[in-house]
């Protein structure tokens, strides 16, 4: 009988098995790999340079659109672009006025060669002066001590990030940490970062921060000095890599990842965001953000391509574009008309358009149609009886199986 039991079980746990199997592929990051620019081989599209970067991307914000791609989707290590996403949940989930207080979470990260603004432990801050330490000074062990007041758990927090990730369209992003210090799993891509860097533009005390020249966290509890931050944003300071227009961003740079740059840009009511991803240093980071900023406002412009939308309505173009040199394709649901446009084979703009209340004269005639709509689509009550179905079906056959194995043992 125990015998018995032992088959039962095994079969029942190599099928459970066998159901949950699922692939899985490491990520490889192929640092030193030559890509072409993609959106030069779009027909009309104005044609690019090149960069020392391996990979960017170049999207406006309002529409998303894809100015510039070199490799956008090709993996490669954030650094500390990474606490772009870790100041953003930061700032949803608690006010500014919030106290922290470190922990051996954080001060572990207080060691020469990670950055830090050498906090103590027992040492307290508010949430604001840690979110300028996070994105002026790049402090580690300030992000990882504000992941564990965040999340609980240094390691919750790192599920929110990949979690947010996710749901922002984030398909090539995995992170194993908050303050983007190196781990062969910890990689994201040029346009998933500039999806993330997107999604942070919409908070305004995020733009205020990353938007900062200098910041000043005076005295704490347990140091008696102030300490000043300036930011790291080579574009925003008067110099050799100003650049005018330019509202922000994050740079990063290890040995691994190289140096990576993300750049938030305004002219002429056009805000674009810039990732650029392993160049060799700063300085070359910085030449290609320009670089690409200035062929993106130099080439393309804004254009009205639908007054009566309640959602979207404009188009990032080459300029000199017209609304008829766009092709256009509409989808119908929920009572709305979706259009997307696109310049060849490049999607460069939406519209929402909302339903027209019908006439009075044509009420009945729709009442007609909602029903015998209605009369064709599923019920609710309909739907579970179809996983019913199959899970009785599931059932049967896992006991079919385990009787055929009673009837081997018995034989025998």
């Amino acid at each position: 009988m125990k015998r018995l039991r032992r088959w039962i079980c095994a079969a029942a746990g190599l099928i459970l098995g066998m159901a949950s199997l699922t692939p899985v592929q490491a990520a490889v990051v192929n640092n030193g790999a030559k890509y072409d620019i993609e959106t030069n081989k779009i027909p009309g599209w104005p044609q690019a340079p090149d960069i020392f970067s391996e990979t960017a991307v170049v999207i406006e914000e309002s529409t998303g659109t894809v100015l510039y791609d070199k490799g956008m989707n090709e993996l490669r290590y954030p650094a500390s672009t990474t606490k772009i996403l870790t100041t953003l949940l930061a700032l949803e989930q608690k006010p500014m006025t919030d106290v922290v207080t470190f922990t051996e979470t954080g001060v572990r990260d207080v060691f020469p060669g990670s950055s830090n603004i050498g906090m103590q432990l027992g040492e307290q801050l508010t949430m604001e002066q840690c979110l300028y330490a996070i994105m002026l000074k790049s402090a580690n062990e300030v992000a990882t001590q504000v992941a564990e007041y965040v999340g609980g758990t240094e390691a919750a927090f790192v599920d929110q990030m990949n979690q947010r990730a996710q749901a922002l369209g984030c398909v090539n992003t995995h992170f194993t940490n908050a303050n983007g210090w190196h781990n062969d799993d910890h990689y994201t891509t040029a346009y998933d970062l500039a999806l993330i860097a997107r999604e942070a533009m919409k908070n305004e005390e995020f733009m205020k921060i990353t938007g900062a020249l200098s910041y000043e966290i005076p005295p704490t509890n347990m140091n008696s000095e102030s300490r000043p931050l300036s930011s790291h944003q080579a574009l925003l300071f008067p110099g050799d890599y100003y650049y005018e227009g330019c509202l922000g961003g994050k740079p990063g740079n290890t040995d691994e990842g190289g140096s990576s740059l993300v750049t938030y840009a305004e002219r002429n009511g056009i805000r674009l965001i810039c990732v650029v991803m392993k160049a060799t240093d700063g300085g070359e980071s910085a030449v290609d953000t320009i670089s690409l900023l200035d062929y993106c406002y130099n080439n393309f412009e804004k254009l009205q391509v639908d007054a009566d939308a309640v959602e979207g309505g404009t188009a990032i173009v080459p300029k000199g574009t017209t609304p008829e040199g766009l092709t256009v394709e509409e989808t119908q649901a929920n009572g709305q008309t979706t259009k997307v446009y696109r310049y060849a084979t490049a999607q460069v703009g939406s519209a929402v358009i909302a339903a027209q209340e019908p006439s009075p004269s044509a009420a009945p005639d729709t009442q007609q149609q909602d029903t015998d709509i209605q009369a064709d689509t599923p019920s609710d009550s309909q739907i579970p009886t179809t996983y019913i179905i199959i899970a009785v079906l599931g059932g049967l056959i896992l006991l079919g199986i385990i009787m055929i194995i009673i009837r081997l043992i018995i034989r025998k």
